[in-house]
């Protein structure tokens, strides 16, 4: 609990906060204080990742929703450098990396980073993930948990569906399904099969909730099939492809998905956080 009434919440963010985001914080405190009634509200009971960027700036725009989440099973933060400002107390740092060989390099470098227990593969159809992976994407998935399993890392897999459209990879998109129908049928979700966690990208499709019930359903059974000890999540945006999404859209979204897996990883701008703050304080109360 922070000691400072409503009033003094809101004109202390309000001085200190970035601009243009106050409209948001006058909103967030006209209901009951987080930490009282809204303790017991539903971000507690999920699994949060984030980019480190994000969750620093929504905690310095609300600290009492990162509150409410780090009170839960686990609130993570993607973070591709050692250096920046410490994290909020209880979220826990995890180093990101785009491809099994990177990581078994840090591993063999002593690189990784100072206090990680948590190792994130975020493989995908650029120059950062080399080809033969991109290429063999469940394979090398598969080999990043068990390298970083066996040095003592949890891992958390995000492939992303483009790695359907690798040119000459085992399993691509044909012309008669969408991509993430491709990602289904080539098996993706199986690459969880050692993995602490799983996350299934589906941002892209929030907006169509048809595709993304049978995207994040499937997907998740699927990894479930593969290792039922995972724990799986989904992508969401405040805006998948550069437009602010509504936080009604991105609420029918959460509440879509949320039968299905145990979490959300969220991304952000900072022109958008007002929107993803706003969604995180509405999904609290739903």
């Amino acid at each position: 609990m922070l000691s400072l009434g409503l009033a003094g919440i809101a004109a202390a963010l309000v001085a200190a906060g970035p601009p243009g985001l106050a409209s948001a914080r006058t909103t967030r405190t006209a209901g009951p204080a987080l930490g009282t009634a809204a303790r017991a509200g539903r971000l507690a009971s999920l699994y949060w990742i984030f980019y480190k960027e994000d969750v620093e700036r929504i905690n310095k725009f609300d600290p009492e929703i990162v509150q409410e989440m780090t009170s839960g099973p686990g609130t993570y933060a993607l973070t591709r450098s050692p250096a920046g400002l410490k994290l909020p107390p209880g979220v826990i740092k995890v180093e990101n990396f785009f491809s099994e060989a990177s990581l078994e390099q840090a591993i063999g470098d002593k690189t990784v980073f100072t206090g990680v227990r948590v190792v994130a593969e975020d493989p995908e159809d650029w120059r950062a993930t080399p080809m033969d992976e991109r290429q063999l994407p469940i394979r090398y998935m598969k080999a990043f948990s068990a390298a970083a399993d066996s040095h003592g890392y949890q891992p958390i897999l995000v492939p992303a569906r483009d790695l359907m459209r690798v040119k000459g990879a085992v399993c691509t998109q044909k012309p008669s399904q969408t991509i993430s129908q491709a990602y289904i049928a080539c098996g993706m979700p199986a690459a969880a099969a050692r993995a602490r966690m799983f996350v299934i990208q589906a941002a892209a499709v929030e907006t169509n909730l048809p595709a993304l019930r049978q995207l994040v359903q499937q997907g998740a059974a699927d990894a479930l099939r593969a290792n039922p000890d995972v724990i799986v999540l989904a992508t969401l945006s405040a805006a998948p492809d550069g437009s602010p999404v509504p936080t009604s859209a991105l609420i029918a979204a959460a509440k879509t998905i949320l039968p299905y897996v145990k979490g959300l990883e969220l991304n952000s701008e900072p022109a958008n956080d007002h929107e993803l703050v706003t969604f995180l304080t509405e999904l609290n109360g739903s």
